[in-house]
């Protein structure tokens, strides 16, 4: 057994709250949790920029600049900012009855004598979990002896606009709320110190709490404990909440003969995974793809969403295209042409994507995008800012045609596990030499990660030409594969013969 900690950080005691058993494997068995992924990496890093943007809203205080593990040296140097009557601290340390916390932002109050407590958040707007959170914090920092007057939560503007980012946070007193939840505080931490003494994992079963806010890292874990299936009626699509009412009615396998009450999706995936016989509906393929006009041109944008915007008349998180691949088929008879651009500087790549853009769609035929509405999305928001070409980048929404729903509502394979993106799609119609396995690019969040160091001024020219390469190999993957794909679906259902 690991040993016990003398402290206990609050994001580890958050796990307690969140489940028992996760804080029990993360104190004694922490090897069974999942790594940290990459792309889970970014949004961390992300998270720490949005801090370090939130300090200059408060000018003027001093960091505890130890490492985040340094406890010890943390707590010193706050000790030692309190004493010195520093009035603003970025990451103060506190500590009280095993549990230790550090606050984004402190400001003293010399009229009340009191400090404000500022935590900051990444998301647009404050959320159920964060009540908890910032709770347990000023219960440590409280009982520690910090005399608190207002607890806040600083979050994103959505509403904010570059360049002008003095209104990029939006601060929202949770006194109150925080206090109306502060005498169950003291319960949970109780039950999750007492909970890692333990010499036994406790028994805790899965449910909501496994995925969200989000997937807990050990999950797989757990899930392999209690004999879930890889495919099963937690993966049905618009099953929402009811699955752990099915779950705990102990009906998870999909070929249980209790389970009903579904929707025609739901009934089909079911239905296919007992018969093991793919399910395909020509003439609703056919009905669906007869509109569609030549010449096709297939369209996929890769984008960047940064929590700062960084570019003119952008918000945070606001999905700013930098590269896109469009494969134009122009007839029945032809083969595919290829055009495509990928920014690689860090200018706002608008105005150099808008015009390669609206060429490479041309001025007739069916544009067609795996999941639309993420490309109309774009599209629109780059009629908006481009004043330009307004008219021409609004004239490419009517052509849009979106092979989702087709497939969704008329073929379904086993190989989808109960999914229908492109990346399941694909390799079950098309074959697994469709799959993204192996690139170094392989799905939109390393896109991102890609582009924010091709247009780093610390990459090194090879490692630029590299990932410049590795992403335009990735787009262009994206619409080959929806070429491939609808010109299977003409062949299978005749369309290509009746030309």
């Amino acid at each position: 057994m690991s040993k016990r900690p003398t402290l206990l950080s609050k994001t580890k005691i958050m796990r307690g709250f969140r489940c028992l058993k996760s804080i029990y494997l993360t104190v004694h068995h922490p090897e069974l949790e999942t790594p940290v992924t990459p792309e889970q990496q970014a949004v961390f890093s992300q998270g720490t920029r949005v801090g370090e943007e939130a300090r200059k809203r408060f000018p003027g205080g001093t960091l505890v600049a130890n490492e985040p593990w340094d406890f010890t040296g943390s707590l010193n140097q706050t000790k030692q900012l309190l004493a010195e009557q520093c009035t603003t601290i970025y990451e103060a340390a506190f500590t009280f009855d095993g549990c230790y916390a550090r606050a984004d932002i402190i400001q003293f109050s010399p009229a009340t004598g009191k400090w404000t407590i500022f935590e900051v958040k990444s998301s647009t707007s404050v959320k159920r979990e964060h009540f908890f959170d910032v709770g347990l914090q000023a219960w440590i920092m409280k009982n520690s002896g910090l005399p608190i007057e207002k607890i806040c939560i600083l979050h994103m503007n959505s509403s904010c606009k570059y360049p002008k980012l003095d209104d990029l946070f939006k601060s929202e007193d949770v006194t109150e709320k925080v206090q109306a939840i502060g005498r169950d505080i003291p319960i949970k931490v109780r039950a999750t110190l007492q909970v890692i003494k333990l010499d036994k994992m406790p028994e805790a079963d899965i449910g909501p709490h496994c995925t969200a806010p989000n997937d807990c890292g050990f999950k797989d874990f757990c899930w392999k404990e209690k004999n879930i299936p890889k495919i099963s009626v937690l993966n049905l699509p618009q099953i929402k909440s009811r699955k752990w009412d099915l779950y705990s009615q102990g009906i998870v396998p999909l070929d249980d003969e209790r389970l009903d009450d579904l929707t025609t999706l739901q009934r089909r995936i079911v239905k296919v995974f007992k018969s093991n016989e793919r399910f395909f509906n020509s003439r609703g393929i056919k009905e669906a793809l007869s509109s569609w006009v030549f010449p096709i041109t297939f369209l996929d944008f890769e984008t960047i969403a940064p929590a700062i915007p960084r570019y003119d008349k952008t918000s945070p998180y606001q999905q700013v295209p930098f590269q896109f691949s469009a494969h134009i088929w122009p007839s029945p008879q032809s083969k595919p042409t290829h055009k495509e651009y990928l920014h690689t500087e860090k200018t706002d790549p608008r105005p150099q994507l808008i015009p390669k853009l609206i060429d490479a769609c041309g001025n007739t035929g069916s544009i067609v995008a795996y999941y639309s509405q993420f490309e109309s999305n774009r599209i629109s928001e780059l009629a908006k800012y481009s004043a330009t070409h307004k008219i021409e980048l609004n004239s490419l929404l009517p052509r849009i045609v979106d092979p989702l729903p087709v497939i969704r509502n008329n073929i379904y394979d086993n190989a989808f596990e109960c999914s229908f993106s492109l990346k399941k799609v694909a390799p079950a119609i098309l074959g697994q030499h469709h799959s993204y396995s192996g690139m170094e690019v392989a799905n939109g969040t390393e896109a991102q990660m890609a582009f924010e160091e091709i247009i780093s001024c610390d990459t090194l020219s090879e490692r630029k030409e590299e990932l410049i390469l590795a992403s335009l190999e990735y787009c262009k993957k994206d619409t080959l594969v929806m070429v491939e794909l609808v010109q299977w679906l003409f062949n299978k259902t005749g369309l290509l013969s009746d030309d």
